[in-house]
């Protein structure tokens, strides 16, 4: 009985173990509840296994006893055989005696048996010309019938099997001191040996064209020619067993063995061994070479055609096992003779059409073509893709996928670099405005091309059926595409920084900077769409991860798409820097400084809500918003004055402005959420002293990040407290948030988190200059 780790061996069994453990336990809670019914399951199974083995070995035990009683009777039989054969042989040399003139009758006896083969020996000798001649003219026969299939190669092999073994006696029967005998009889006979010649090179005309009789339906012809091969494989195997008999037989008379001498020197045959079988399948191996370099001489000069192999292969192999191999020995395994010939050709016609240099299309149709041909081997013939040796390739996959990769990355990149040459010349020089797109927005022309070229790439490598490559693919490109979205961010950092210095910028920075941040997006697009229709095509084992390249190609454009507008966003808050500067001073509580920041807005807006992208209008107005609050708050840190009435009345007057222009533009409930911190310091500027400390924590709850020194420079420079009141009010506060840490605010970021001059944490900066 095979055990289970005698079919599985150790490690398969220790996995079969945690498998099966797994399936019976699979939840935590079955540990509690199930183990000990899974306990008892399994002390039942192995109390049933070990009864089981108990029988099998009993019933081992049983055959072993049984075997060596029947060695024991055959070892008595063969004594008792070996007394009788004795017996026999003491009673024939008695008889000797018993038989007067015994020798003389013996040797009688033989002189009569000899005259008998030479009678017969002397026929055949007579008869040898009319045979010879009846032979020639049935292979000359056959020879002009060959295309009409009439002939019986039996008939004719035994024919001249028969004056071949005739010829053989002869010369050995001449004896090999007899001169003159041997000469007549080589003249004799020396038409024989090229009879034989003639009929062997129709032989292998008949073997090089079984395809052609396959496809005749003359399968008959086919066995002929295979019992002829078996006849003569036959003669070669007993033509060797007398030769090592001959060699026995001389090394035992340097022994002295008279009797085995005089056999030595009875007369023999000396026949050629033909190997007609090793012959047969040299001429396999030569026919489906010779027809596997035809075809890709005909139909794969490039690697466009090599699809074909395939088909062609697998149509030769299923004529072979239909037609062809129903006519040979099942000894002969001739179909796995075949695939491993054919394959063996296939291999060495694409190693040398591999062997040059490769494209990458050239690399991803072989690797495809790779996984085609062992699929449909598999399929189609049933033969397993270890059965084919060695590998297509070699081996070589992993080596071309690395090749292709190189490739691509070189390829890819040197397109990119003289992409963005040409993209960034045209954003820094702006000699013409920007390309509009069928929605009205600016773009420029790089996504289109970019994806364009990654398309092709992409596409290229799904028709392979590489998922693992392509997984590689996208992994390459990030890296490029890494490159480039910094160079960009360098591009556009730049140009604001001019525009920003007004160091003689050209103009126009505005509208590349929408297209920029316009096509960028287009390239987040092009990139979720890849992500979704070709994400969805693969195998669970590389969808996960070619989404999250793709999620990073995405990742990326966006950082792009994020610096144009951040670079907007700069631009348009850079002609407010006199407003901003101005918050809490003198001029802002004397003017309407609020009207200065929307007609900015408007003048920008003009041009940002026809020419932006929707998706990125409503990003760069949440971000002006965003840093405008942030002003707001900062401002607080400047030599400023709170009073108690006219700050507030100003303040809400003017996020009330602010909140109605920008609900018109990005959803209200933003504007408003943005808005709140403004609000937060408003209400710290006129709540009452008592109610500071409650409306603080309040605030805190809502807004953990809030800086304490935020709070005291408000407490510092309202008007309405006087130094004592602050003090305390600090001082209670300081006590109260005394164990607020870093850390722990640093989960919980509001807008507060990006004021510039307070700490990100709600530590002080500075000191306040009242304490």
């Amino acid at each position: 009985m095979t055990t289970l780790e005698e079919s599985l061996g150790d490690k398969d069994v220790k996995q079969y173990a945690v498998q099966r453990l797994a399936k019976l336990l699979r939840h935590p809670d079955d540990l509690i509840y199930k183990a000990d019914d899974v306990r008892r399951k399994l002390a039942q199974e192995k109390f049933l296994i070990d009864a089981q083995l108990n029988t099998d070995v009993r019933r081992q035990f049983d055959d072993v006893q049984e075997g060596l009683e029947l060695l024991y009777s055959t070892k008595e039989q063969i004594t008792r055989v070996k007394t009788d054969m004795q017996k026999v042989d003491q009673l024939c040399h008695d008889a000797q005696s018993y038989l007067t003139n015994f020798d003389r009758i013996q040797k009688i006896s033989m002189v009569n048996r000899n005259f008998v083969r030479t009678d017969e020996f002397y026929r055949q000798f007579s008869e040898f010309h009319e045979q010879y001649t009846s032979v020639r003219h049935m292979l000359t026969d056959a020879q002009t019938n060959f295309d009409q299939a009439d002939f019986n190669l039996l008939r004719l092999h035994y024919s001249l099997y028969k004056l071949e073994d005739f010829r053989n006696r002869a010369m050995g029967f001449s004896g090999a001191s007899d001169a003159d005998s041997q000469q007549t009889l080589s003249q004799m006979f020396g038409s024989l040996d090229a009879l034989v010649a003639e009929f062997e090179e129709f032989l292998w005309h008949v073997a090089s064209n079984m395809f052609e009789l396959a496809l005749r339906n003359r399968t008959n012809i086919i066995v002929q020619l295979l019992k002829v091969i078996e006849v003569e494989e036959a003669a070669d195997r007993l033509q060797e067993k007398e030769r090592e008999g001959a060699g026995l037989a001389r090394r035992q008379s340097l022994l002295g063995n008279a009797k085995v001498l005089a056999q030595a020197h009875a007369p023999k045959t000396d026949r050629k061994v033909k190997h007609y079988k090793q012959k047969l399948l040299g001429l396999i191996h030569k026919f489906v070479s010779e027809r596997i370099n035809e075809f890709f001489e005909q139909e794969v000069q490039d690697f466009e055609g090599i699809s074909e192999v395939t088909g062609f292969v697998v149509d030769e192999l299923t004529f072979v096992s239909d037609a062809v191999a129903p006519g040979f020995p099942v000894s002969y395994y001739i179909f796995d003779v075949y695939v491993e010939e054919y394959h063996q050709a296939v291999v060495a016609n694409t190693n040398r059409l591999a062997g040059g240099e490769l494209d990458g299309g050239a690399i991803l149709v072989l690797l495809r073509w790779v996984r085609e041909y062992g699929s449909a081997m598999r399929r189609d013939l049933g033969i397993p893709r270890e059965q084919l040796k060695p590998a297509l390739l070699e081996g070589r996959e992993d080596q071309l996928v690395q090749e292709y990769l190189d490739l691509v990355r070189s390829k890819v990149r040197e397109w990119v670099v003289n992409l963005m040459r040409s993209e960034t010349s045209t954003f820094v020089n702006r000699q013409d405005a920007p390309h509009i797109s069928d929605a009205g927005t600016y773009v420029l022309e790089g996504s289109v091309i970019l994806f364009e070229i990654i398309n092709q790439q992409i596409t290229l490598v799904v028709e392979s059926q590489r998922a693992k490559l392509l997984c590689d693919l996208m992994a390459e490109c990030n890296k490029i595409f890494q490159d480039m979205s910094k160079q960009w961010k360098d591009v556009i950092g730049a140009e604001k920084q001019k525009q920003i210095k007004d160091e003689n910028v050209i103009e126009g920075l505005v509208d590349y900077a929408m297209a920029l941040g316009n096509d960028s997006l287009r390239c987040v697009e092009q990139a979720e769409t890849i992500r979704e229709e070709i994400g969805s095509t693969l195998g669970r084992a590389h969808q996960e991860r070619f989404r999250s390249e793709l999620s990073q190609t995405m990742d990326i454009f966006m950082d792009i798409a994020e610096a144009a507008t951040g670079a907007l966003a700069d631009i348009i808050f850079n002609d407010l820097q006199s407003v901003t500067t101005a918050f809490y001073t003198a001029d802002w509580y004397h003017e309407d400084m609020v009207q200065l920041v929307i007609e900015t807005f408007v003048d920008y807006d003009v041009d940002l809500r026809d020419r932006m992208d929707p998706y990125l209008y409503e990003r760069l107005m949440q971000d002006l918003l965003s840093r405008l609050a942030l002003a707001y708050v900062d401002a607080v840190s400047f030599k400023v004055r709170f009073y108690k009435t006219r700050t507030t009345e100003r303040l809400k007057h003017e996020t009330a402005q602010l909140a109605k222009y920008f609900r018109t533009r990005i959803d209200p409930e933003a504007v408003t959420r943005t808005l709140d911190i403004v609000n937060v310091v408003l209400s710290m500027i006129e709540s009452a002293p008592a109610m500071f400390f409650l409306e603080f924590f309040s605030f805190k709850k809502q807004y953990p990040d809030l800086p304490l020194a935020l709070v005291e420079d408000i407490l510092s420079k309202r008007d309405d407290l006087d130094k004592a009141q602050m003090r305390s009010i600090v001082e209670s506060l300081r006590q109260k948030t005394k164990g607020d840490t870093g850390s722990s605010l640093a989960k919980q970021r509001t807008l507060f988190s990006k004021l510039t001059h307070y700490s990100p944490l709600g530590g002080a900066q500075k000191s306040s200059s009242y304490l």
